[in-house]
């Protein structure tokens, strides 16, 4: 076990295998924003099977119950001792086997590393939306104790929906939930102000000062409590009272020109000037932060980005420079940009390697940042083939330009990632790419196998993806019986056979024109090569 996450280093792979290598109490500030239970897919590659149109999730947020999510519930069931006991199986006696309960059990397992790595005075921020968030506050409360819940923030991140007319039957959701807790009863905060809405300006501060422009009041300069309080009393500009301040304060402030008499016998005032004031205290209802827009000069077409104000807002109040910032799920790196223009150190982790490659090529690429878990080398895509099967063919698909990865480790179908052509093929058929990749030794039937794959999903055509070239003649035999598929004026293998050692020489696989994953719009193929 390592001391903990290194800075400014981004982890490719699953945040609960990185998390569980490092020791506890080395982060002060965690945010993540996991996948939402929410129906709604992260990107959607379209596939033309015959007589109509589905949509392939490819990295979809709907958890179903499988084997994997029947596993961890066993394990909670078992494990009396763990904190979210309790919370899981009393959430699997009222949810059932059901998608909710994969999710959260999911969602269990990582939130317990969380709580482990945070030091006594750290806090975390889950990012959730409505449908899952009161299930995520009951593991929260499991697992980091309802006495250290802080706040239900909630941030409007969308306008109104316009569909009533439509016949949506139910509020439109505008909003997101942010759930903080800390993990000990001292723990790091500073104040974030915001700024005063406009009509209480224009009903407080509706003073100008002449010459300067300046916006005002008039507040009162009276002792409350009188002498019982110990305000002294004095005459000022003809008026005695009980005063805040001593003589000698108040002849300062009459100096400097804060005190105002509106006119002769009136009470004196005090001068407070708008541009002095800090604002209003950070409320829970946040409404002037707003979304990404497709216009935003940060916006890099990831389909769940958020605004970079957003992180900073949360970094600037719980941590202060220096400190340590995690973000198991980093997406495209908005956490990890914002922790390093707030001069914190950072870690960031993602399960998609085109989120690593993102954040490194794009938006951090003046930056010098260490990347792990990605491999660089063949030697190095062997090592992760043999450690991390799953991570290896994730990435390796991730090779391929517009392919997208299958999320399913078990129970694939024989199908490792999944792309759309930008143009169907000329006999009309499927635009669905599929690929399948080996770590392991090449074998004539497993080949075999994904050309009947390929059949079986009315597929367009398949890569075969191996670390080190496919020679065998008996396999380039099997490869080309499968034939070709024109695309525009150009004819394509229909099993094409293709390696790692290829890709670390610089050689793609012979691809049509291909839709971007996360736009569903035709990308230039170069744009997801990693450099």
């Amino acid at each position: 076990m390592t001391r903990g996450p290194e800075k400014r280093t981004l982890y490719y792979g699953d945040c609960l295998d990185w998390m569980g290598r490092w020791e506890a109490d080395t982060v002060d500030l965690i945010y993540l924003d996991p996948p939402f239970n929410s129906n709604a897919s992260y990107n959607v590659l379209y596939a033309d099977h015959g007589a109509g149109k589905a949509q392939y999730r490819a990295f979809d947020d709907t958890w179903a119950w499988n084997e994997a999510a029947q596993a961890r519930l066993e394990t909670y069931e078992s494990a009396v001792a763990r904190s979210a006991h309790k919370a899981v199986v009393g959430l699997a006696a009222m949810l059932g086997h059901s998608g909710m309960l994969a999710y959260l059990t999911y969602m269990a397992e990582r939130l317990e590393q969380c709580h482990r790595l945070l030091k006594p005075t750290g806090s975390i921020y889950l990012h959730c939306d409505p449908t899952a968030s009161h299930g995520l506050k009951l593991l929260m409360d499991a697992i980091f104790g309802s006495a250290n819940f802080r706040s239900e923030i909630i941030w409007k991140r969308t306008s109104a929906h316009g569909d009533t007319k439509q016949g949506r039957k139910q509020h439109g959701r505008i909003h997101d939930v942010l759930l903080f807790y800390t993990k000990t009863d001292d723990w790091a905060w500073n104040p974030v102000y915001t700024d005063y809405d406009p009509s209480y300006v224009k009903s407080f501060y509706r003073h100008v000062e002449e010459g300067t422009g300046r916006r005002y009041r008039l507040d009162n300069l009276t002792g409350p409590g009188g002498a019982a309080k110990g305000n002294p009393e004095y005459e000022v500009m003809g008026v005695r009272r009980y005063w805040r301040y001593s003589k000698e304060r108040m002849r300062s402030l009459i100096r400097e020109g804060r005190v105002v008499q509106t006119k002769p016998g009136n009470v004196p005032q005090y001068k407070r000037y708008l541009d002095e004031m800090p604002g209003v205290p950070l409320q829970d209802i946040w409404t002037d932060i707003p979304p990404v827009s497709p216009q935003a000069k940060e916006r890099l077409g990831y389909p769940t980005q958020k605004p970079v104000k957003l992180l900073e807002r949360i970094i600037r109040a719980s941590s202060n420079e220096d400190d340590f910032v995690l973000d198991p799920f980093c997406g495209c790196g908005t956490t990890v940009d914002a922790a390093n223009r707030l001069r914190r150190r950072w870690s960031g982790i993602d399960i998609s390697s085109f989120a690593v490659d993102l954040i490194r090529k794009r938006r951090m690429a003046d930056q010098d940042i260490v990347v792990k878990g990605i491999p660089y080398s063949l030697r190095a895509a062997r090592k992760l083939a043999a450690a991390n099967p799953f991570s290896f063919e994730s990435w390796a698909v991730m090779r391929l330009p517009g392919f997208t990865p299958n999320t399913a480790q078990v129970a694939d179908r024989g199908v490792d990632g999944r792309a759309s052509l930008a143009t169907p093929p000329s006999d009309g058929g499927s635009r669905l790419a599929l690929a399948q990749v080996k770590g392991g030794k090449f074998s004539l039937s497993q080949l075999r196998d994904f050309i009947h794959v390929i059949g079986r999903e009315q597929a367009a055509f398949g890569i075969y993806v191996t670390l080190d070239p496919v020679k065998s003649r008996n396999a380039i035999a099997e490869a080309a019986s499968a034939g070709m598929v024109a695309v525009g004026a150009e004819r394509y293998p229909r099993c094409q056979l293709w390696s790692l050692a290829q890709h670390f020489e610089g050689h793609g696989p012979r691809l049509p024109t291909m839709n971007d994953p996360y736009t569903g719009k035709p990308m230039w193929q170069p744009d997801l090569w990693p450099s």
